[in-house]
């Protein structure tokens, strides 16, 4: 019969009756190769916990290597609280090791969602897209706004530094077209619709034609 691959048992740690105790090599024998499919180290120590012939070592020491043993009971007990702690170790290696793969699959699971929506760029950045839209509608909408305001400004000084021509020093136009400054009430400058306002009546009142008197010569020297 082949011998097994992987010894579960540590035998030479143990009291010498353990080599004797049958149940122990047969639980060996049937949870590692090739008696059981090539697997790793948890599923061969899980197996051999879950040995038929080994469960009433959980409930005490009796009932498994009695006959090889009666002659060492403090040896029967150590066996016991070794497969005790054994099978605890195990439980907790299959735990962690459950963890582990699940947070694998999790993760590739994860991955593979990633990589089959790779494809959708914009419905994983829309928010990011409608943002620049704002800037770039924003920035153009300031711009615009700031040439608008500045083609009227100029107008706006252009007009008023028309209208400022020919008034004294003291005399100014303010943003209203109204005449201000110390000479602004002379009537000569305020209140004359021709001067800068369109209108009936507008420009200034002509002067009157001034007529050349005639020489006459009334006798000769």
């Amino acid at each position: 019969m082949p011998q097994p691959v992987t010894t579960v048992v540590p035998f030479a740690s143990l009291p010498s009756c353990a080599a004797q105790c049958g149940p122990l090599y047969d639980a060996n024998g049937a949870c590692v190769p090739p008696a059981a499919p090539q697997s790793n180290e948890v599923t061969y120590d899980n197996c051999f916990c879950a040995y038929d012939t080994l469960q009433p070592f959980k409930q005490g020491a009796s009932g498994v290597c009695d006959a090889p043993c009666a002659a060492d009971p403090a040896g029967l007990s150590s066996i016991q609280s070794w497969f005790t702690s054994f099978c605890n170790e195990a439980a907790a290696a299959t735990t962690t090791s459950t963890s582990a793969t699940s947070s694998s699959t999790s993760s590739a699971n994860t991955a593979g969602s990633s990589d089959g929506g790779g494809g959708d760029w914009l419905s994983t950045h829309w928010k990011w897209v409608i943002m620049i839209v704002i800037i770039v509608v924003g920035i153009a909408g300031i711009w615009v706004g700031a040439c608008i305001w500045r083609r009227k400004y100029l107008k706006k000084k252009d007009r008023m530094y028309e209208l400022g021509k020919g008034l004294p020093s003291t005399v100014a136009v303010n943003t209203q077209g109204n005449l201000v400054g110390p000479g602004a009430r002379d009537s000569n400058y305020s209140n004359a619709q021709g001067m800068f306002m369109s209108g009936s009546g507008a420009g200034y009142a002509e002067k009157p034609k001034k007529e050349r008197k005639k020489w006459t010569v009334t006798q000769r020297t």
